[in-house]
């Protein structure tokens, strides 16, 4: 039996996302207001590509930024509406496996209330 290798992501979780989110109490998850809560959208950008962090954020921006650029940092795009912590995190506890999955292979994740989208 071959042993399949599964690349581990962090994630930059952007200023717009909840700081006491209890499925980002992990290691995995670096806060950008731990860093500096005045970073920049063009700040955050170069601080993924540099530290290899996965953008984790609610600003269009960030997708607008992306269709744009020749170098991408991995983006996780939320569009989700208005939901509750106890909604979020239970799209987060249904969802999350697949979402790192597409990571594997796609740079942008657009996460919807009704689907998961990617671009390469």
């Amino acid at each position: 039996m071959a042993l399949v290798l599964h690349k581990s992501f962090n994630f930059l979780v952007d200023v717009n996302l909840p700081r006491k989110f209890a499925f980002f109490n992990s290691p995995l998850f670096m806060h950008v207001v731990d860093i500096d809560p005045m970073m920049t959208d063009n700040e955050i950008w170069e601080y993924a590509i540099k530290n290899e962090k996965v953008i984790l954020t609610k600003d269009a921006d960030f997708y607008d930024r992306y269709i744009s650029s020749k170098t991408t940092p991995k983006v996780v795009y939320l569009q989700l509406g208005n939901c509750t912590l106890n909604e979020l995190h239970k799209y987060f506890t249904d969802n999350w496996d697949s979402v790192i999955s597409k990571l594997d292979h796609s740079s942008m994740v657009i996460l919807k209330k009704d689907q998961i989208m990617t671009f390469e």
